[in-house]
């Protein structure tokens, strides 16, 4: 997102443009010349057999091997050196009165022009990025245009006074000032990079030509371009044929050269820069088809010659100025690999193909290619390029979309092999193999798994068979009635419980027969399966009563029984349940509520969803009750809906109402996420963004407000707005690492990824999250990929509300003035967001201003303690949301000197952040290393429980802050981002213990960190408070 460095740019446009300026010059009077010599000596019947012998030259030139890139052949100086010397001996032979000459010169300018300007657009695409080659290309064709104005000059100047060869004379000494010009300007520049010699890049050229829409589309457009380009020349050739002599066809060629560079100068310097940006690429060359329909139409409705001239210099104008920009552009599309192999195909073989083709259609015409019937031509060809480029646009996102790597993913349909081995694991002795291998033929739906169910019901462990169970159930197959007979006898207890109900609904006169018994079994769940199976296929009075007993026996009975009780109340979906089972969701116990929870869900009880919605802010309880939730569906939407918005509903528990709806994923639940609150909490509305980019991928189909989504961009950029300073502002007083500067980096990260997710509303949301990503991160070319897909996928006024994020983002950005701050920390300390607010609070209170509180204020504990987590590595990449809901769940804890923290061996239940002190870590009584402040320890062993590898004793009195594994845990749950830090982290400590040896070679004490050194008061802040009291570094 920063732009180049203005002398890194100019290194690379400068000599590029004085070359290109020479060359166009020098190849603007060569064509024109051989265009009045062929004409004048020759009938124009003669000139489509001159565009098929140069289009073959051509085409055979470019299949000649590359040189190595540092080779002379490879030069574009030594090209156009030996260019020059070449149009010098022709200038000699035409000068004699030859005509043979002015052949050679027309297809030597034509193969030449070709030629070189092949290696050297080559050369400016490696340069560029597809970003800064829209400018690049922009200022190269503008320098070129340059030339072409300064050659039709010298034509003009020249032809009539002094003859058509001295002007091919002057457009050899261009040429040499050209070779001059790059032989100097570039000898100090590196080498390109290497390329593949053009044979070796053919093959994989064509096979991706082969395969790919876009490649294909690319080529068809440049034919044809090709095939357009050699027909306006035809018309206007048999137009002027015969009106003028040599050197008066010569005069009016220069001239023509001559407008066509002032129009395209001042195109490229006025408008085409601006065209780009608002149009976009594509539509940008459709112009191209758009203007000269109407003036080929033209030349049919007058016999004037004022119609043809104008169509030719406007079709030559576009050929230099539209064209060149914007096919090296649609270039950018093209993986790296394939690219240069492409360009050789489509520019150096195909395009000569298209003009080829031109020629053996003109030859076949004869007579017939007169000036109606090849205007009508120039028409239709018009409209086929118009067909063509809206075949583009959809091939040239999706190339692009590769490119960021935002393509759709394609299902993956199993072949027969495949499918053999599915169901020859389904046989395998381990559990987890035969149930990976069910979900995967389940999946696919692509074999009959009902002929192997028998197998899984017969599969030695328990898992397999009630999976087979279910699937039993499921597909109703009624021939197992008598292996699920058998489970419900002698089966495990799981499987053989699952059978119970599948009888029942299976074999209704085996059920009848074996189930009645069981209502008095002694194992409680056996009895209620059996309660369960016959109430809801026979509707059992005996069963009804057994229930009865059970229920009343209330919180006196067993936990396993109670469990049990709660889950059949859940089965049975039965209204007049719905007060028993809520009775459950007050039980002592956490496993009964546990299962009652997930009762509510399985058993529809909508009536109990509000008894759902504390247990969200239940740590053990949150998965239950949100999975009962999204079960209940639709019908709990305007509940959720009517929560999200309550402000004065605990925070913890509306967090969790985002995910609820889009589980529950209908177009009621997008809407209530879409139409929330505006003005609410900032963790929550970013919640929100992601749940509904979520939602919207999983449901394509449901409509959006369009209106609702411009307004929250817009505010977003009104976000960003009242923002960006501030961040400026903050980072220039307190540093990068100051939690208030991340506090506010990370509102404005979010303002951008929220209007990613916004846009992914309208617009695919992979593509938008893949955007989102390359935009802010490190990769240059990425970036450039990104904002071309961007800027094409989304409309004008959709750009708009989120350029201004992206072309100015605040990371990108100048620190500024740190004499603002005090008037920064005034606005901030009274932000409706409550973590802004507090970490302005604390910085401004630390600094010495009064600042009163406000109701709603994050206690002073919580934020004590997420400054005391400042700048410590294992959170360096968790925003400041995560670690306000860290320091929630941290503890203070205290130790003397030589005091243990744990012993090696001890279970890893906790994280230990060293807020003051040092401790040392020892392993076997050898010290190993040793902890400053700042520092975090047991991060590994927090993650994966596993016994402390060292002991840990304070080596000075020192300050810690303990985060417990399950609550870090519960954390993840909801916020993985948080493992970024850690294995940063994980990946530092790992290099010190690879650095261990050397450093004690030194003999030095093996620390990790330093010990805090006290802080200077930051200097340079004006606008002191009253007190006069500068500020510390927080």
């Amino acid at each position: 997102m920063a732009p180049s460095e203005p002398s890194s740019w100019n290194r690379r446009v400068l000599p590029a443009g004085a070359f290109q300026f020479a060359l166009i010059a020098g190849v603007t009077q060569l064509k024109t010349s051989a265009n009045a010599l062929v004409l004048s000596r020759f009938e124009s019947q003669a000139l489509p057999y001159l565009y098929l012998l140069g289009a073959l030259m051509t085409a055979s030139l470019t299949l000649l091997p590359r040189a190595r890139p540092d080779a002379p052949t490879e030069s574009p100086g030594i090209l156009t050196g030996v260019g020059g010397v070449l149009a010098l001996g022709l200038a000699a032979a035409l000068s004699a009165g030859q005509r043979m000459p002015a052949l050679a010169l027309y297809l030597f300018a034509d193969c030449f022009s070709t030629f070189v300007s092949f290696r050297f657009w080559g050369r400016m695409a490696s340069a560029f990025d597809a970003r800064e080659a829209r400018r690049a290309f922009t200022v190269l064709n503008g320098f070129g245009m340059g030339g072409g104005i300064a050659g039709g000059l010298l034509v003009q100047a020249l032809a009539v006074r002094l003859g058509t060869p001295a002007v091919v004379v002057s457009g050899a000494v261009s040429l040499l000032a050209a070779g001059a010009i790059f032989h100097h300007l570039h000898k100090a520049e590196p080498a390109p990079p290497p390329r593949t010699r053009s044979l070796q890049a053919w093959f994989p050229a064509w096979s991706y030509l082969g395969q790919s829409p876009y490649a294909q589309v690319l080529a068809a457009l440049g034919i044809a371009f090709a095939v357009l380009s050699s027909f306006v020349d035809y018309l206007f050739r048999l137009r002027v044929e015969g009106t003028l002599s040599e050197d008066g066809l010569a005069a009016l060629f220069g001239s023509l050269q001559l407008w066509i560079g002032l129009f395209c100068v001042a195109f490229q310097l006025l408008v085409a820069e601006r065209l780009l940006k608002r149009m976009g690429l594509l539509m940008y060359l459709a112009l191209v088809p758009l203007v000269l329909a109407p003036l080929a139409g033209a030349t049919l409705a007058t016999g004037q010659l004022w119609p043809v001239h104008l169509l030719r210099l406007v079709e030559t104008a576009v050929s230099y100025s539209i064209l060149p920009v914007g096919i090296q552009l649609l270039y950018a599309a093209v993986p790296d690999e394939q690219r240069e192999g492409l360009r050789s195909a489509v520019d150096g073989l195909l395009r000569k193909g298209g003009v080829v083709l031109a020629g053996l259609l003109l030859i076949g015409a004869g007579r017939g290619a007169n000036g109606i019937t090849m205007a009508v031509a120039v028409v239709a060809l018009c409209a086929a390029l118009g067909l063509l480029l809206v075949r583009l646009k959809p091939a040239y996102l999706t190339a692009l979309g590769e490119q960021v790597g935002a393509h759709e993913e394609e299902e993956v349909e199993l072949g027969g092999e495949a499918q053999k081995l599915l169901v020859e694991a389904l046989g395998a002795p381990t559990p987890e193999r035969v149930l990976r291998a069910v979900d995967m033929l389940e999946q696919a739906e692509a074999a009959p798994l009902r002929q192997h169910l028998a197998s899984l019901l017969s599969h030695p462990h328990e898992r397999v068979q009630e999976r087979g169970v279910t699937l039993a159930l499921s597909m109703e197959a009624r021939e197992l009635a008598p292996m699920l007979e058998r489970l419900v006898e002698e089966g495990p207890r799981r499987p053989r419980d699952q059978a119970v109900w599948a009888l029942a609904r299976l074999s209704p006169e085996r059920a009848e027969r074996l189930l009645p018994p069981l209502l008095t079994s002694p194992d409680v769940g056996l009895r209620c399966a059996a309660i369960g199976a016959l109430m809801r296929t026979q509707g059992n009075s005996a069963a009804l009563e057994s229930l009865r007993e059970l229920l009343a026996k209330g919180d006196h009975a067993p936990v396993a029984e109670r469990r049990e009780v709660a889950r059949l109340l859940g089965r049975l979906k039965d209204p007049r349940f719905a007060g028993p089972l809520s009775l459950y969701l007050e039980d002592m116990d956490i496993s009964v509520r546990r299962v009652a929870l997930t009762a509510v869900g399985e058993g529809g009880y909508v009536e109990l969803a509000p008894r759902l919605l504390p247990f969200l802010g239940w740590r053990e309880e949150r998965p239950a009750a949100r999975e009962s939730l999204v079960l209940l569906g639709d019908a709990v939407t305007p509940l959720l809906e009517l929560q999200l918005n309550n402000k004065a509903a605990p925070l913890a528990m509306r967090m969790q109402l985002p995910r609820v709806l889009r589980g529950i994923g209908s177009s009621a639940a997008l809407n209530a996420l879409l139409f929330s609150n505006v003005r609410d909490d900032a963790a929550l509305h970013f919640r929100i963004g992601a749940q509904l980019s979520r939602l919207r991928e999983e449901q394509p189909d449901h409509p959006v407000d369009v209106d609702r989504i411009h307004e929250a961009l817009g505010r977003r950029r009104d976000t960003y707005r009242q923002l960006v300073g501030a961040f400026r502002d903050v980072q220039a007083a307190l540093g990068p690492q100051s939690l208030l500067t991340r506090a506010v980096g990370d509102r404005l990260d979010q303002a951008l990824e929220l209007s990613f997710f916004l846009l992914g509303l309208l617009h695919p949301p992979q593509a938008m999250r893949r955007i989102h990503q390359h935009l802010v991160g490190t990769d240059s070319r990425r970036r450039a990929y990104a904002l071309e897909l961007l800027e094409n996928l989304v409309a004008q006024e959709e750009r708009e509300l989120v350029m201004e994020q992206v072309e100015a983002h605040h990371r990108e950005l100048p620190p500024g003035a740190p004499g603002r701050l005090w008037r920064r920390l005034a606005g901030l300390v009274q932000s409706e967001d409550l973590v802004l607010r507090a970490c302005a609070r604390h910085v401004a209170r630390v600094n010495g201003l009064d600042v009163l509180p406000q109701e709603g204020d994050m206690s002073d504990t919580i934020v004590q303690r997420m400054f005391a987590l400042e700048g410590v590595s294992v959170f360096s990449q968790s925003d400041v949301d995560d670690i306000a809901a860290i320091a929630e769940v941290a503890r203070e804890a205290s130790y003397k000197a030589g005091q243990r923290l744990y012993s090696q061996g001890d279970p890893g239940d906790a994280l230990y952040v060293i807020v003051e002190g040092a401790v040392d870590a020892f392993r076997n009584g050898e010290h190993v290393l040793r902890f400053q402040a700042k520092e975090a320890i047991g991060e590994v062993s927090l993650l994966d429980g596993a016994p402390r590898p060292t002991d840990m004793v304070a080596a000075v009195d020192s300050r810690v802050l303990v985060i417990d594994r399950r609550d870090f845990l519960d954390l993840l749950a909801d916020r993985p981002e948080l493992l970024t830090g850690f294995f940063r982290s994980v990946s530092q400590q790992l290099q010190s213990v690879i650095d261990l040896p050397a450093r004690r070679e030194e003999g030095q004490r093996l620390e990790l960190g330093a010990p805090q050194q006290p802080q200077a008061p930051l200097e340079g802040i004006g606008g002191l408070p009253p007190e006069g009291n500068a500020p510390s570094d927080v």
